[in-house]
């Protein structure tokens, strides 16, 4: 897991000004809208003694931690002590809090403490605010790891074989060769997908006759999000976007939107959400059993082919993000700090001022391995 990324932690419309607790990267957060309604998201560990601050109050623009009363505003200062109401309140007396920013009708949030010139972009989603695009949207929790979810959304060689008619044709699992195009943060492939042709309205039975679809999948570090982008011969075209969010080392929670330019009634939009829901539920079940649970450190414990040009792409750009120093170190985390005491994702905050009661999250010291 990494920090100094964007996540995904909400559809915009499930956050209130009430409180929402939040897990991500394996840690807590609080989440809620100040009085002109900005999405705020703090560490949901009070400095104090512990306490939750998701199972506290939200009072006027502040959040009071349910144990002793003690207030944090949006930016995580402690504003109020009611125990001392004219002691002056300690540096110390702060939560860290997160950037955020809301576009596509989610929640971002940057869950790191690099300044805001060096932070990676959102993803460019420009069908979302198409209106001749009808959109529908929801989430799917899954029992694996982030980066072999997001893998499986890059992967159309396993189309045909886990679903069968959805999508993909069993009778023709080849891929033709394609090429990647890909920068620091994104990256994205073109490819032919055939598939039987279906009769009626999204039937599923296949007729003989086949069809070539233009499939453009990608993906991008920010959500950590993949996207796809399907051309169907008629001129109609389907896009999905999905921010494949670490809860933690060994579950993912999908939030997912999903357009269309044809069929586009609402009465409709029921069986789209099933249809990728499905999809999703087929992947589950593969990728629940998976050995080892998480992606490889070496490049020699798994064969890959061409075909897998994509995965390879975000497996290399996500290593060299771990060389700088931006992977969490699950091992001693769990060794040192789970139970014993409590850290947090360092925000850009803490860039400023040393004065922090609560440790940053342990991170793998690169430089021991080198």
């Amino acid at each position: 897991m990494l920090k100094n990324l964007w996540y995904v932690i909400l559809p915009a419309a499930q956050l209130t000004d009430a409180l929402r607790p939040v897990r991500l990267l394996g840690q807590p957060f609080v989440a809620f809208r100040d009085s002109s309604g900005k999405a705020r998201l703090l560490s949901d560990v009070c400095v104090h003694r512990g306490g939750s601050l998701s199972a506290g109050a939200k009072v006027g623009d502040s959040v009071q931690c349910p144990y002793h009363g003690w207030r944090f505003d949006g930016d995580g200062r402690c504003v109020e002590i009611p125990a001392q109401p004219t002691l002056r309140i300690p540096a110390k007396a702060r939560v860290d809090a997160y950037p955020t920013q809301e576009r596509y009708g989610w929640i971002w949030a940057f869950l790191g403490d690099l300044p805001e010139a060096e932070r990676p972009p959102l993803p460019t989603l420009d069908w979302l605010e198409n209106p001749d695009v009808r959109v529908v949207s929801g989430h799917f929790d899954w029992q694996a790891n982030w980066e072999r979810v997001i893998e499986n959304g890059l992967d159309f060689a396993h189309a045909p074989f886990v679903h069968g008619n959805t999508f993909g044709d069993p009778a023709q699992p080849q891929i033709d060769a394609f090429d990647v195009a890909s920068d620091d943060w994104q990256g994205q492939a073109r490819m032919l997908m055939k598939r039987p042709r279906r009769s009626g309205l999204l039937r599923r039975k296949s007729a003989t006759e086949r069809i070539s679809v233009v499939t453009l999948p990608g993906y991008h570090l920010s959500g950590p999000c993949t996207t796809l982008e399907l051309q169907l011969p008629n001129g109609w075209r389907i896009y999905i976007v999905a921010a494949h969010v670490p809860v933690d080392a060994h579950h993912t929670r999908t939030w997912w939107l999903m357009g269309r330019t044809f069929l586009r009634s609402r009465w409709l939009d029921r069986r789209f959400v099933a249809s990728n829901l499905k999809i999703f539920r087929e992947d589950h079940a593969v990728l629940k059993n998976v050995r080892p649970e998480r992606v490889p450190d070496s490049w020699q414990q798994e064969v890959s082919l061409k075909s897998d040009a994509l995965q390879i792409a975000l497996r290399q750009r996500v290593r060299e993000l771990e060389r700088q120093g931006w992977q969490i170190d699950e091992a001693r985390l769990a060794r040192d700090f789970n139970g014993r005491k409590a850290c947090a994702i360092p925000c850009p905050e803490r860039r400023q001022s040393s004065a922090w009661a609560i440790e940053p999250i342990p991170l793998v010291d690169v430089t021991a391995e080198g």
